[in-house]
């Protein structure tokens, strides 16, 4: 025991003599102790008072050991707990273990068993929490987004997930093309927020079968179906206490949309075949590379749903729109895959440094990530050669068509230089005003003009202040 802090222990046993004499040892010792003889009596002080451990005999007058160890662990989960019976029942002291006891011992003991005992579990505990504490340094040492990127928009958008995150938000929807990174803003928004230390279940709603997602989402009993030979908890349940990450949330079919929302709303949920509801506290994040409001629209989505998810959007811009990322990226994924692989190399070519910042990336994060582990496996160089990443202008390098009237837009270079990046801005801000005068006004009618979602539109028309338009 540390001999600059007291710690405070709970003991329960029905038989006086024992109480007294260990109440009395381990006072000597240097604990303060709180003695009951039944577990009635010593709840009520448990409820209010933190305990470091606890000695708790099985077999006690009402509420018996086991039955106190559990509800002594939902008041408090970090409490030692150790469990003291005169009978060898194997089959108590299992159960006990499972229910969180720290250990199991027979009477008749002596009292230093008791004392070495409790100076194990106090230094269990110790050792765990040093352990946590050394995992949230670490982690928080670690740059959060690093891997997101640094572009002003990336910037932005960090900003939003930090905020929103530590916000502890019930409901995100993040949106954004296939690849944009939305599972890795959805575990960032977990992590920074207040429920980081529950769990973080994610769902991929486009790749369940239709007849098996109540069963996935919300769990069922026993024999509720053929094939049901067990009760089995729902990822929903699964999550409580932390957060559920609903990708591809547009492919979630209609019928279970209903029942989602219901459980959503109210925060509970009922398992196929159940007869009871189950509570649940669960934060919801979801992720959709489809335009929602055009699925609604089409009667492919509920508009309940889509309103209850859309509190707070979020949208992942493309990586061609993230000016310097590309490259970013690229060097985590070549350390990540040259560890993987026990490759080593000098970086990348400068042609392959080129490549990677001209490239158009129509598969986002995710065909980059792919280019890179393909050229760490087939590269026979000292660097990452830009014929190894398997990219080329056939397969998206950026290129301006002829019949793009953005050539028009084309200008000398000043022999001073020019702001290119703000010529592009006022090139894509004249297209956004004439495609919104084209049709009126109506969003959804220009996005399609211009070959985009109406959810980037949206994006593109708030960042140029056009929003009103």
């Amino acid at each position: 025991m540390e001999a600059d802090q007291m710690h405070d222990l709970l003991l329960i046993d029905d038989e006086k003599l024992i109480l007294w004499g260990l109440k009395r040892d381990l006072e000597r010792t240097g604990y303060r102790v709180w003695a009951f003889p039944n577990a009635e009596e010593a709840l009520p002080v448990a409820e209010k008072q933190r305990f470091h451990a606890a000695v708790v005999d099985v077999r006690l007058p009402g509420m018996q050991g086991t039955a106190f160890l559990e509800r002594l662990k939902q008041i408090d989960p970090e409490v030692q707990v150790i469990m003291i019976t005169a009978f060898a029942d194997v089959e108590t002291a299992v159960m006990a273990i499972r229910t969180g006891a720290f250990d199991f011992i027979l009477k008749p003991f002596t009292l230093e068993k008791i004392r070495l005992t409790i100076q194990n579990a106090l230094e269990a505990a110790r050792l765990k929490k040093a352990v946590a504490s050394l995992a949230t340094e670490r982690s928080q040492r670690q740059p959060k987004y690093a891997v997101l990127g640094k572009s002003v928009r990336m910037r932005e958008v960090i900003g939003t997930l930090e905020r929103i995150g530590k916000a502890g938000a019930g409901v995100i929807l993040l949106g954004g093309e296939s690849g944009t990174g939305k599972g890795l803003a959805a575990n960032a928004l977990h992590q920074v927020g207040p429920r980081a230390a529950g769990p973080f279940i994610e769902i991929n709603c486009g790749a369940i079968p239709e007849n098996l997602f109540e069963s996935e989402l919300l769990g069922h009993e026993k024999g509720a179906f053929t094939g049901a030979a067990e009760t089995k908890k729902g990822l929903m349940e699964i999550a409580d206490g932390g957060t559920l990450f609903l990708d591809e949330v547009g492919e979630m079919p209609l019928p279970i949309q209903t029942k989602f929302l219901k459980a959503l709303e109210e925060q509970k949920i009922w398992r196929v075949g159940g007869n009871r509801p189950i509570q649940v506290d669960v934060n919801i994040i979801a992720a959709t590379n489809r335009d929602l409001s055009q699925a609604l629209r089409d009667g492919q989505f509920r508009e309940d749903l889509f309103y209850r998810l859309n509190v707070v959007p979020i949208f992942l811009p493309p990586l061609r729109e993230r000016n310097g990322d590309a490259l970013i990226l690229a060097e985590h994924f070549l350390e990540v895959y040259s560890g993987k692989y026990k490759r080593s190399f000098g970086g990348f070519s400068e042609s392959a440094r080129q490549l990677i910042s001209t490239y158009h990336w129509p598969g986002n994060i995710r065909e980059l990530k792919n280019s890179v582990e393909r050229a760490v496996i087939l590269e026979t160089g000292d660097q990452i050669a830009a014929a190894s990443l398997g990219l080329g202008a056939q397969n998206g390098a950026v290129s301006a068509p002829a019949s793009h009237t953005i050539l028009q837009e084309v200008v000398p270079i000043p022999d001073d230089g020019m702001d290119l990046h703000g010529h592009l801005d006022e090139i894509e801000r004249r297209y956004l005003q004439e495609a919104l005068s084209r049709c009126k006004g109506n969003q959804s009618q220009a996005a399609k003009l211009l070959g985009m979602t109406r959810d980037i539109l949206r994006y593109r028309l708030k960042k140029y202040g056009l929003a009103d338009s």
